[in-house]
């Protein structure tokens, strides 16, 4: 299954009917082709109540390759951090919690990228990858262009105790060290759906 976030909204590409959550306004299609990807656009951007779209198709991989045909490409790396004290580190940039993370360099590794990015925006070092987590995807418009952007997270831990810098030139204003229930009580309510999605 493949979930692709446009704002708060999400499309979702699987074979598995049993997904469907009837608590959401959703439309469920049976079929999936070039036609289907401004039909969604247009659905989501125009219909405030809709939340949801399910594309049900037997080749999930091959009418997810044929829907990435059709953007421009993005690719971006970043963490979920852990300290010594199972706090998560988060970013506050453009009035929303976030999950550091960046485009990725050319010639640049996954791995390297997510590491680097997260070291950048939060002045932080001595990070260690201890597992890599789903992708997410979403779709966004800059300069009129019409932007697929998938971007590989990976779970990290860090021994860091020192004073964390916020990427100022990124528009991040803070950077902090959040427990679990600060999360749930501050972060859910304002950050991104995919961020929320992965964080769930």
């Amino acid at each position: 299954m493949y979930k692709v976030f446009i704002n708060d909204k999400v499309i979702y590409f699987t074979n598995n009917k049993e997904i469907i959550n009837s608590e959401f306004y959703f439309i469920k299609i049976n079929f999936f082709d070039v036609g289907i990807i401004d039909t969604c656009s247009q659905l989501l951007k125009k219909n405030k109540k809709l939340q949801k779209i399910f594309i049900f198709v037997e080749d999930v991989e091959a009418s997810f390759i044929l829907f990435k045909n059709h953007f421009k490409i993005i690719k971006a790396a970043g963490g979920w951090v852990k300290n010594q004290e199972d706090k998560n580190l988060f970013i506050y940039r453009l009035d929303k919690w976030d999950l550091p993370k960046g485009k990725i360099e050319e010639g640049e590794s996954n791995h390297i990228a997510a590491i680097r990015e997260v070291e950048e925006e939060c002045g932080i070092s001595g990070l260690s990858i201890t597992n890599q987590l789903p992708d997410t995807f979403h779709i966004y418009e800059m300069n009129d262009e019409v932007i697929l952007k998938q971007t590989y997270w990976f779970k990290m831990q860090s021994s860091f105790d020192g004073e964390l810098i916020p990427q100022t030139e990124e528009d991040i204003t803070k950077v902090e060290w959040l427990t679990d229930e600060e999360i749930k009580s501050k972060v859910l309510s304002n950050t991104y759906a995919s961020i929320a999605d992965l964080m769930n």
